[in-house]
This record gives structure tokens, sequence and C-alpha cells, in this order.
């Protein structure tokens, strides 16, 4: 899409350039550095992108949970008590359990002793450690997991476009503090013309007053006019700093830096009409967008919540040891490996109280998404109207500043040549003064308007959130649709 020639100049993609800027230092800026720059700079971006990693990781850690999960428990632990007496006897005896010879009887009463092999002695039980591992890994879910999964990959996108969405609102920003400026700048010129002309007038009338050709009161009220026009210069003045302290914090500069713009406000007929503005909007605006894969993760968890329903198949392996020593298995060593199967035959209507949450979870992002397209046209609609008013005013204004200028001067001659009063003049002049006010107005009108009108449509900044959407349907992950849709060199 063809962008506009002023406001909205360029499509910015990140860039490598510092600008280091000692404070109060005057610092020349075009549009599309200021927008760069803020792109760069500001924090709202810096935050959607950190929230990007964190909807990545939580994707992540979705898919990971399908994966296996290894556990170990371990105990090292004093023991005592009655039952462990006799096993302490024997051990204080015998010692640890072993094979020994054990007098067992005698041949035919003759006293000849009779041997045989025992396992005699007992293990100290003074300590017991014990260590146990477990494996689990989820076979069947009931379509939880997978779900789980898709929403946190629709929220990933989502947070995509968010990012993009704020990318927008800062072109804009930087675009409206930058036609701020140059709007007070030339009302400030406005003021000091008049300042100027009122100067000069009253240098005229302060010669013809020394001839005896005027009055002293054609003096006097100049004078009165002057100081008029000089406190509207004054505070004209102030409206600048004010502006430049806005756009140098929008860019990333010290407020008190001295921002000089480069560029001047221009007018070039807007080519679209409004329905076509309406339905690239509707394609195009991240947020809007981000509003229907609100809808798409609502409706996955509420799948997801279904599978209270079904029965959970899962693997699971364990194994335990204890002994007296760490790590050793001389009490217990066992393990065991298979299938485990649950199933909530009856979990008293839970499941279906879950289920009906997310679905109203669901209503209430399909009426977000409802209202958000409302918004975005009427968004569209209203920066259109006001862009094609301005327009209008422009070429009205126009024409308005150049009768003005005759009749200045018609009045001017008119007064030196004593055949009109002073009044006449002044009025002449506060009627130039307001129509080239008026014409930097409609300039500036216009020119913001069209800004509006672009960032209400959604024209992209980092990548096309139309082609974004598209890659994903078809498949895409959220890295493989940025690629398709971004709009400059890969970051």
């Amino acid at each position: 899409m063809k962008k506009s020639l002023f406001l909205i100049a360029a499509i910015c993609s990140a860039i490598s350039f510092p600008y280091h800027i000692a404070a109060a230092e005057t610092v020349g800026l075009t549009l599309t550095d200021s927008i760069e720059m803020a792109l760069l700079t500001d924090e709202s971006i810096e935050g959607a992108e950190a929230g990007r990693e964190a909807a990545l990781h939580a994707w992540k850690a979705a898919r990971r949970s399908k994966g296996p999960t290894v556990s170990w428990n371990a105990q090292a632990l004093r023991i005592g008590g009655r039952d462990y007496r006799s096993a302490r006897r024997a051990h204080s005896l015998y010692g640890n359990p072993h094979q020994e010879q054990v007098v067992t009887g005698d041949v035919g009463g003759l006293g000849i002793p009779v041997y045989s092999t025992q396992t005699v002695g007992s293990y100290a039980y003074d300590n017991t450690f014990s260590n146990s591992w477990s494996l689990s890994v989820p076979i069947y879910t009931g379509g939880q997991l997978e779900n789980q999964i898709k929403s946190g990959r629709y929220q990933l996108n989502k947070a995509d476009l968010t990012v993009e969405n704020t990318r927008q609102t800062v072109r804009y920003q930087a675009a409206e503090a930058y036609a701020n400026l140059l709007h007070y700048e030339n009302l400030a010129q406005v003021a000091k013309d008049a300042v100027d002309m009122g100067n000069t007038q009253l240098d005229l009338i302060r010669a013809q007053f020394e001839e005896g050709a005027v009055a002293e009161a054609d003096m006097l009220t100049m004078s009165v006019s002057i100081a008029n026009y000089k406190q509207n210069l004054v505070n004209a003045e102030k409206a600048v700093e004010v502006a430049k302290s806005t756009l140098a914090s929008i860019v990333g500069l010290p407020q008190d830096t001295d921002v000089e713009p480069l560029d001047h406000f221009s007018y070039e007929p807007y080519g679209k009409e409004l329905p076509e503005c309406e339905a690239y909007a509707l394609e195009h605006r991240p947020d809007g967008i981000a509003a229907d894969y609100d809808i798409k993760a609502a409706q996955a968890l509420k799948e997801a919540a279904k599978a209270g329903w079904r029965p959970r198949v899962t693997g699971v392996g364990s194994q335990n040891i204890a002994s007296n020593a760490p790590f050793a298995s001389e009490r217990s060593n066992n393990w065991q490996a298979g299938l485990s199967v649950s199933w909530n035959i009856f979990d008293n209507g839970v499941t279906s109280e879950n289920v009906r949450q997310a679905a109203s979870v669901v209503d209430q992002y399909e009426a977000g998404a409802r209202k958000t397209r409302k918004n975005i046209q009427l968004e569209t609609r209203t920066a259109y109207l006001n862009m094609k008013a301005a327009e209008q005013n422009i070429r009205e204004t126009a024409v308005a500043v150049q009768q003005a200028e005759d009749s200045y001067t018609i009045a001017q001659v008119r007064y030196e040549e004593g055949v009109d009063i002073l009044i006449s003049v002044t009025d002449a002049q506060e009627k130039l003064t307001q129509a080239r006010s008026n014409y930097m107005t409609a300039l500036y009108q216009y020119n913001l308007s069209r800004a509006a009108l672009e960032k209400a449509m959604g024209v992209p900044v980092g990548f096309d959130a139309s082609l974004y959407t598209g890659a994903e349907q078809e498949g895409a992950s959220a890295d493989e649709a940025l690629a398709a849709a971004w709009l400059g060199e890969e970051e």
C-alpha cells in the first residue's frame, strides 16, 4: 500500500545507529528520524517485546509438559523405638547380618556338637537412608495438554500482534509530536509576523504624527494592538518549547534538547475512499486480529476443560532403595514399571462447571472482538472525515489568506493617503493574521488526521498483520509467520 507523503513517511524497520545527544544541544530531525528513534527507544515497545517473550516461554512450557518427568526423593533419618530393640541386640552380639557356623545340637547325646550355617546379626537401625526415583510420561490426557499447547500458541500469536500494534502506536505518537511542533512553530511565526507588521505600521504612524498628519490616538491604538500581538507571540513560543520537550521525550532525547524540525507540512490528496479504508482496517489492524486470537485461545481452553470427563493414561516407572548408608540398598531394593489409568467417574459436576466457565470466557472475548471491530471502523471513519474536512479547509483558507493580504494592502494605502481610519488597518491586519493561522491549522489538521487514519487502518511498521495471520493459518509457527510477514530486513 502506498504510504502518504508526509506524516507517515516511512515504514520503519529496526536500525542500529546510536544517538548520543548532550543536554540543550540543537538537534535537527526529519519526521523519519523521529519515528526511527522513537521505535528504538520507546519503553512500551520494550514492554510489549518482553510480553512476547513471556508468551513464548509459556507456550514452550506447555509443549514440554507432554514429555517425561523424572523425580527423585531422598531421606536421611535417625530412627529408634521398641520396634528396633531386638534388632539392635542382635547387631550388638553378632554385627551386621552374615553367614556363621552355629551349634544346633550334638551327636547321640555324646557331647559332639552339630554345626549348621545360618544368618545371624542385624543392621544397626540407628539411621536410615532411602532414595526413590520415578518416571511418568503422559500418554493420553483427554485433550487437556494438546489444547493447552494450542491456547499457548494463540497467545503467542496475539503477543506478536500486540508488539506490532505498539509499534504503530509509537509511530503515530512520534508523528503527532512532530506535527504539533511544526504547528506551534508555524503559529509562532504568524504571531511574530503580526508583531512585525504592527511595528512597521507604528513607525509609519509615528512619522505621520510628527508631520501632524494623524492624531496621537492612532499611535496609542497601534501600541495597544502590538502589545496584544506580543502576548500572543509569548504564548506561541511557550507552546513551541513544550512541543520540543514532548518530541524530545518521545524520541529518547533529553527533554531540554532544542529540537529543530527539518520537514514542513505538505498537502497531497489522499487517493482512497472511505469503504476501502474501512475494509483495509478490518483486515490489517493488529489489535483487531489479536482479539480473534483471544477467542481461539479461549476456545482451546474450553476444549481442555472437557478433559475432566475423560480418562488419563500415564506411563510410569519407579525404583526404591533403603539402607543404613546413603545410596546403598541392603534393606530394600524394588522397582516397578507399567501404565497408570485414572478416570473421575463422578466429580460432582466440577468439570461441567469448568466447561461452562470456559464457554463464558469465549463469549466474553467474542463480545470484546465485536466491540474492537466497531471501534476500528469508527476510528477509521472519524480520521477519514476529519482529513476530508481539513482538506476542504486548506483550499478555503488558502483563498482567504490571499484575500486578507489584498485587503490589508488596500487598507494600508487608504490610511496612508488619509482616506480611511486606522481601525480599518488594524482590523485588516487581525483578519490577515487569523487567516494565516487558519491556513496553518488546516494544514496541521490534514496531516495529523492522515497520520491518525493510517494508524486507524493498521498500516504496518514491522510486519503486515494480514500476511502474518495468513501464514499462521497455513500452519506456520509464530517465528515463521513473522518471517513471512516482515517488511524490512530480518532482525
